[in-house]
């Protein structure tokens, strides 16, 4: 589970366990985030334990020293920030040196890269198809869920309709077949699905 998720969930990222809060403490102008946990040591008395969670922005002295940014845990998109910032490091105008031993450290160095994209780009892949793939029953169920226990809801009806529109849609377009290629429909079925989704929560699905 990634780290966004278990701070969702009330979980520590750092030690594993559940805590009750997240507490901000400002040194020099800067805000770190540390996860606040409770517990009962052998006295019977209630303690508390702190463990840190990184800056509440991005680590400026160790940034400092790289060409990176550095961000604390509590970032959701902080590898996709990474990502960025190496493409952009990446100067495919640099000149090629002939020199042997630079060629060599070069030609290496980019063929490692390559076969990171290569393995990313299927990781991303595999991610997208389990995303689209849970839209798409969830749409199905959202319908079955309404049928069942809102038969008789006029708003439940015409949300069905619109579900069963965004479902044969779906068919329509092959996006089980061709999610990969798709983008642009991609992002806007997903759009509507997020808007009915919203709307479901009158209905607790």
């Amino acid at each position: 589970m990634s780290r966004e998720a278990l701070l969702k969930k009330g979980i520590c990222p750092r030690c594993g366990q559940p805590f009750r809060w997240i507490y901000s403490e400002t040194i020099h102008g800067r805000a770190y985030l540390y996860a606040v946990h409770e517990y009962v040591d052998e006295n019977g008395r209630k303690r508390r334990r702190k463990c840190y969670l990184g800056p509440a922005d991005s680590y400026e002295y160790v940034s400092k020293t790289h060409d990176l940014e550095f961000y604390g845990m509590t970032k959701d998109d902080r590898y996709i920030r990474y990502l960025e910032e190496i493409i952009d490091l990446f100067d495919v105008d640099e000149p090629v040196s002939t020199d042997p031993e630079d060629f060599k450290k070069d030609f290496e160095n980019t063929m490692k890269m390559r076969s990171l994209v290569k393995r990313i780009n299927n990781e991303v892949e595999e991610r997208l198809e389990k995303i689209i793939q849970t839209m798409i029953s969830d749409v199905k169920a959202s319908i079955d869920v309404l049928k069942r226990d809102y038969a008789n809801d006029p708003k439940a009806l015409e949300l069905v309709k619109e579900l069963e529109t965004l479902d044969e849609e779906i068919k329509k377009k092959k996006l089980i077949e061709k999610y990969r290629y798709e983008e642009d429909t991609l992002k806007k079925l997903v759009s509507k699905y997020l808007y009915l989704k919203n709307k479901l929560k009158i209905f607790n699905i």
